[in-house]
């Protein structure tokens, strides 16, 4: 494991989604552990699954997928919103359009209720890699809890509750009618 992207970030394009996360949430944040589990939680669950998975994609989604909660000007859903960014980031990147879309399903699906991996096995790894971390291993996605317990000691939870708390307060107060599209399929 690593405790922190900076090891992880070795591409154009993981840096680039990096800084931004981090012009946003700061370095360090809360926000930016939770990603950062979710990455690491996400590469476990593949890799437990034996499913293939484009690491690249996967930290870059990992990066993006919550970047979305920090744009209060928007109205739409805040997954949408992470999507969007990601498709106007990674073109400048020379990413094939199908990686692009691949990436964008990852953060734009990352709260649905049932499974994904129709969409990829990158969209189904966020997505319970997300389920697990906000969950505090409650759910585990049938990952090793001692792992799971390891893996949060080593990439504290600390400030994200209230980072959370705060980002979906806004959301609440600015874009309402967006927060239950989190949990609809997009079209």
């Amino acid at each position: 494991m690593t405790d922190n992207f900076d090891t992880l970030a070795k591409t154009a394009a993981t840096s680039e989604a990096l800084r931004r996360l981090r012009q946003l949430a700061g370095a360090d944040s809360g926000m930016e552990r939770h990603c950062l589990r979710v990455r690491q939680i996400a590469v476990h669950v593949a890799a437990d699954r034996s499913w293939p998975v484009d690491d690249e994609l996967l930290t870059v989604a990992s990066i993006l997928h919550d970047i979305g909660l920090y744009d209060a000007s928007s109205k739409d859903v805040y997954t949408a919103d992470g999507a969007v960014l990601a498709r106007e980031m990674l073109a400048s990147h020379g990413w094939s359009r199908e990686r692009i879309e691949l990436c964008a399903s990852a953060i734009e699906r990352h709260h649905e209720l049932r499974g994904q991996l129709s969409y990829g096995a990158e969209v189904e790894t966020i997505r319970l890699a997300d389920r697990v971390d906000l969950s505090d291993g409650l759910l585990s996605a049938g990952l090793d809890r001692y792992w799971l317990r390891a893996l949060k000691r080593e990439i504290p939870r600390v400030g994200l509750v209230k980072e959370l708390g705060k980002l979906v307060g806004r959301m609440v107060r600015k874009r309402p009618g967006s927060l239950l599209g989190v949990f609809h399929s997009p079209s």
